[in-house]
């Protein structure tokens, strides 16, 4: 009888080291192609590939160093990508997935925005400049709230960059509201100082820096 056991054990342990990462790569495989493969998207990575250079270019410039923009993904490569997917609150894989590859997408988007109009883009038109095309005032202010809502919407990983929450931390500092590290990390003090800043401007308290609240959160910085 314990013999018997002894065998219907062994046959179990044996069972989950086999069939274990078997399952587990299994479920890998079928969460790469929900969000879409790294091969899919950008093509292959084993050689130079135009893609890569621009995933590079695109990292260089918001601040997450990729090593040389020569199209070729290395280690310093996948690892400014798995720093931007944190930055992003995405799954830091270091791959380029669906989701990872539209990020970086909006990220260009505000990079050349800013390079065009030579400022950042989370600033907020103000309604006070709203000019009136063929006196249909309230068109053209639909159209203001229109590229708002746009900037904010891109605007998402380029608040999160160790830079910009650096200014946000001195800002709030600046402001009375932080009295921790400006260790460019929104972290539960810097999360908490966000949020009642924005109770003392009557701002949504949600602790994300959106328009408005770097709005209000820049003005400490001209000081």
């Amino acid at each position: 009888m314990i013999k018997i056991i002894g065998i219907i054990l062994a046959v179990i342990i044996l069972g989950r080291i086999v069939f274990g990462p078997v399952h587990n790569f299994i479920n890998d495989l079928l969460q790469d192609n929900k969000v879409g493969s790294e091969e899919q998207l950008i093509g292959l990575v084993t050689r130079h590939n135009s893609r890569v250079e621009e995933i590079q270019q695109i990292l260089k410039d918001a601040d997450f160093d990729p090593g040389p923009v020569d199209g070729m993904m290395g280690a310093q490569t996948r690892g400014a990508i798995r720093e931007f997917q944190k930055a992003s609150q995405l799954r830091p894989t270091g791959k380029i997935d669906s989701v990872t590859w539209s990020a970086l997408n909006k990220e260009k988007e505000v990079l050349q925005h800013e390079q065009k109009i030579g400022e950042p883009t989370e600033r907020v038109i103000p309604e006070a400049n709203v000019t009136v095309n063929n006196g249909d005032l309230s068109s053209t202010k639909e159209n203001v709230v229109k590229k708002t809502e746009l900037h904010g919407e891109i605007a998402g990983p380029r608040l999160k960059t160790k830079d910009r929450i650096k200014q946000i931390q001195i800002a709030l500092k600046k402001a009375g509201f932080y009295r921790g590290e400006i260790d460019s990390k929104i972290g539960p003090k810097t999360k908490k100082a966000i949020i009642d800043f924005q109770r003392s401007k009557r701002l949504k308290p949600d602790g994300v820096i959106g328009l408005k609240t770097w709005a209000e959160l820049s003005k400490y910085l001209k000081d």
